[in-house]
């Protein structure tokens, strides 16, 4: 069952993700521990990670590495709502 999707993404420092879900919810996403997994190898590289958006509900890179929107959600650290 698909949770909640995403509606805004912004790259912060050391490979963390501010993402904003379509129910409010903002949370704080880390992507150092994916850093193994051959569907990202591409964001790593300068300014990609940096080229982060939001597109169809999912975080997604100009290179086509995406992430599960349930995956960002389940695994983020939630920090309030937003209005």
């Amino acid at each position: 069952m698909l949770m909640e999707r995403v509606k805004e993404v912004r790259a912060l420092p050391d490979y963390r993700l501010d993402v904003i879900f379509r129910n409010g919810e903002r949370g704080i996403f880390d992507c150092k521990p994916y850093r193994g997994y051959e569907c990202l190898s591409g964001i790593w590289a300068d300014g990609v990670f940096d080229k982060v958006v939001a597109d169809h509900g999912t975080v997604m890179w100009p290179n086509g590495a995406d992430l599960c929107p349930d995956e960002v959600y389940d695994n983020s650290t939630k920090k309030g709502t937003m209005k």
